[in-house]
């Protein structure tokens, strides 16, 4: 059979009067179409068992071996398959009669005799709509394919997500969470993790728009988070990093409101970076007694030139809570356009309930007065005494016990550093990845690194930038004092330098480490001393060093300082 043109529309002509058929394929044919002719039921019949690509079917109603509704009878149409529409052909045009025919099948009808040009337009709208509707069904199903793929696809990113979040989520004794998501995938995130130093570091982040987009903007977050709590990164450093990999590695129009603290029980320090969240609030008998509102851009806006990565600092109050939140809560509205408002966060809050987040949500509920809520919603309650267990006797969670020897060989490393260098790298993280890559058992990487962080941060802050931990003491000192040691750091040279050395000697009592840190500074004094009751905020990180070490020495004129770990 030779190849049909694809282009051409096929029509059935059934009839059994062969000058009529003849002129009806003819005329047929001269408006573009392709006709088969057949001139008896049989015939027609064989050709639809036979063809499949038969596009509509011009029957006429009398012929010599039946009728025409015969064609259309249950039990022939089950010998072939047909969707083609039928026109019918005859002389009478009593309604009963019409009625019948529709009611067989047919989809529409022509009075004898025939009026050419009408049949003309019969015969192509109905071919243009069945093609229309044909056309409908497959985009329809292309839709219900592509939507089930869609859903599996969804399924598995998912499962991805979750499956991330949960790796990556550590519960603390002290820390509580409210998570209550918009969509199946939730564009706020909450992690919290302690670095290798022992302080805590918690995030919250709130992504641009909602579902799998916003979802996957919040992976790298994770990602850097976490990997540098592990090495011990200070909070500047983590925001920072964080900036740069979202203003690289994601669109244009997509950013992170975020909150980040880092609470440091040894120094007792509080440190907070709020970018484009909600205030942060520190709460005591009900009490906001400290409000940290946004003082940043969001992360992934801002290049690395323009972008303000320092912390705000304040001393870690004794006791109390921190209560976190995303603007998911605060902008709900109820069914006038009322939003839920900061001010009945507060009034919560100053309810004192033990259960808060229960106690909240269902307040929230009653404003809103349905759960469909517009926008993912999270709140998150930190206790750090809890945490910590006793914030009074948090050094000593690092200070008892001997050293294992779990390192058998004597070893020594050490690094130095000068000019930018002191400020673009941190010391601390370098000397911990090695001393984790040698095995040494990760309880006294800890308090290694506690004693080493404040032996550089005093080499490099009062040694070489000269700066004095008195500025700390106004009410807004820690700002000042910062502010300071960033003008401080833009000046360096390359005879501006912070040396580290560590020495692990192994002994038949397990072993000591000595620790040694040197600056190009004039030197100083620690104004304290370990037997000093007071915790102002000069000679902290040396009282640490003394609670954590076996001794401590420091070398004329002050510029080196010795300390045995055991």
């Amino acid at each position: 059979m030779p190849k049909r043109d694809q282009k051409k529309s096929r029509v059935l002509v059934v009839d059994d009067d062969e000058m009529l058929n003849y002129l009806f394929c003819s005329f047929l044919n001269s408006k573009g179409l392709q006709t088969v002719a057949a001139h008896s039921l049989a015939e027609a019949k064989q050709v639809l068992q036979n063809d499949k690509h038969i596009d509509l079917i011009l029957l006429d109603y009398q012929l010599t071996d039946g009728v025409g509704m015969d064609l259309l009878a249950p039990e022939v149409m089950g010998t072939y398959i047909t969707n083609a529409p039928i026109i019918m052909i005859s002389a009478n045009e009593e309604p009963e009669f019409l009625e019948k025919c529709f009611s067989g099948g047919v989809n529409d009808y022509i009075i004898k005799p025939v009026n050419l040009s009408l049949l003309a337009l019969k015969v192509e709208a109905l071919i243009k709509s069945v093609s229309m509707q044909k056309l409908i069904k497959s985009q329809n199903d292309e839709l219900e394919s592509f939507k089930a793929e869609a859903e599996r696809e969804e399924q598995v990113a998912k499962f991805t997500y979750e499956y991330l979040l949960r790796q990556n989520s550590y519960e603390y004794e002290g820390v509580s969470v409210w998570l209550k998501s918009f969509a199946a995938f939730s564009g706020d995130m909450m992690l919290v993790k302690k670095s290798p130093s022992g302080n805590l570091y918690f995030i919250l982040v709130d992504a641009t728009g909602h579902g799998l987009s916003a979802a996957i903007t919040i992976m790298p977050v994770v990602t850097i988070f976490n990997s540098m709590v592990d090495k011990g990164f200070h909070a500047q450093k983590i925001v920072t990093e964080i900036n740069r990999k979202l203003l690289t590695d994601t669109p244009a129009d997509r950013f992170v409101a975020a909150i980040l603290i880092e609470i440091n029980p040894f120094r007792r320090e509080f440190n907070i970076w709020n970018g484009g969240m909600p205030p942060v609030f520190w709460v005591s008998d009900g009490v906001v007694i400290h409000e940290f509102k946004s003082a940043h851009m969001a992360l992934g806006i801002l290049d690395e030139q323009e972008f303000d990565g320092s912390v705000t600092t304040i001393d870690l109050p004794s006791d109390g809570f921190i209560f976190a939140f995303s603007d998911g809560l605060s902008e709900q509205e109820n069914e006038v356009q009322e939003p839920y408002s900061i001010k009945r966060v507060v009034d919560v809050i100053k309810g004192q309930s033990t259960n808060l987040l229960e106690v909240l949500s269902q307040n929230l509920l009653e404003h809103v007065g349905h759960q469909d809520y517009s926008d993912d919603i999270s709140v998150c309650l930190i206790w750090p005494a809890q945490v910590f267990n006793d914030l009074s006797e948090a050094p000593l969670a690092i200070q008892s016990g001997r050293l294992a020897p779990e390192v058998d060989d004597k070893f020594e490393w050490s690094v130095k550093l000068s000019g930018r260098q002191l400020e673009n790298c941190e010391i601390p993280p370098l000397c911990n990845h090695f001393l984790q890559q040698v095995g040494v058992d990760q309880q006294v990487c800890q308090k290694i690194f506690a004693v080493m962080a404040e032996m550089v941060s005093n080499a490099l802050d009062h040694g070489v930038l000269g700066l004095s931990s008195t500025l700390k003491e106004s009410p807004d000192g820690f700002a000042h004092y910062f502010n300071k040691r960033e003008e401080r750091l833009k000046t360096l040279t390359n005879n501006d330098f912070v040396k580290l050395s560590i020495c692990w000697t192994p002994d038949n009592l397990g072993g000591n480490f000595l620790l040694e840190v040197e600056d190009s500074g004039l030197g100083y004094k620690p104004k304290q001393s370990l037997n000093d009751s007071s915790l102002a905020h000069s000679g902290r990180g040396f009282q640490l060093i003394q609670k954590l070490s076996e001794s401590v020495e420091i070398i004329a004129p002050g510029n080196k300082i010795r300390a045995t770990i055991k």
